[in-house]
């Protein structure tokens, strides 16, 4: 007769995400991830598969709920306000983390992607749809004159998500608004410059 599980897996998962987002895929064992979750190994197994199934599947949740933010891309208005408004807020979160964690994308992008193929198509799947919502929100800032660069918004999309993952990196080790402000103000420069 199977056993009734005793434990929520959805927070048993964002317990994992969260392990692996603080430490890292290869230096956070198999012990710490069902002590974090309050799970025990069979469990885990049963429920997630191995650890690598467990720090993909994390990799999803995380990726799905970084999506929903970028909702107000899609929003009506002015398409400045709303791009300015975000790299501020995406700036501030790196500025107000004290455990200076980054992202969990770009932290996983740089620790796992060369020797991880399955890790690498799931990051590159998010950087392709935040690209692609920005470069909606570009042409629609370009086309309603809010912007007045003629240059092509998907190139533009591209320079923008380096900037916040160049934002995310240095705010992990130099976590200052007057270090990370100055690459926001610059690079929306670049939305004027002809």
């Amino acid at each position: 007769m199977p056993r009734t599980k005793c434990f929520n897996r959805d927070d048993a998962l964002e317990k994992a995400t969260q392990a692996f987002w603080m430490k890292g895929y290869e230096a956070t064992s198999v012990q710490e991830l069902v002590d974090c979750m309050g799970i025990n190994r069979g469990s885990l197994y049963d429920t997630f598969g191995d650890k690598h199934s467990l720090f993909l599947e994390a990799l999803d949740q995380y990726s799905s709920n970084s999506q929903l933010r970028l909702e107000s891309f899609r929003k009506d208005g002015d398409a400045r306000e709303i791009l300015t408004k975000f790299l501020y807020l995406f700036m501030q979160k790196q500025v107000s983390d004290p455990e200076r964690r980054g992202c969990f994308i770009t932290n996983s992008a740089v620790e796992r992607s060369s020797r991880d193929d399955e890790c690498a198509d799931r990051i590159r799947l998010f950087f392709e749809e935040m690209e692609s919502s920005l470069t909606d929100l570009i042409a629609r800032g370009q086309k309603s004159g809010a912007f007045k660069s003629k240059r092509d918004a998907a190139n533009l999309a591209s320079f923008f998500i380096g900037v916040m993952q160049g934002i995310r990196v240095i705010g992990k080790v130099n976590p200052n608004e007057t270090v990370l402000r100055p690459m926001v103000d610059v690079a929306l420069t670049v939305l004027d410059a002809e």
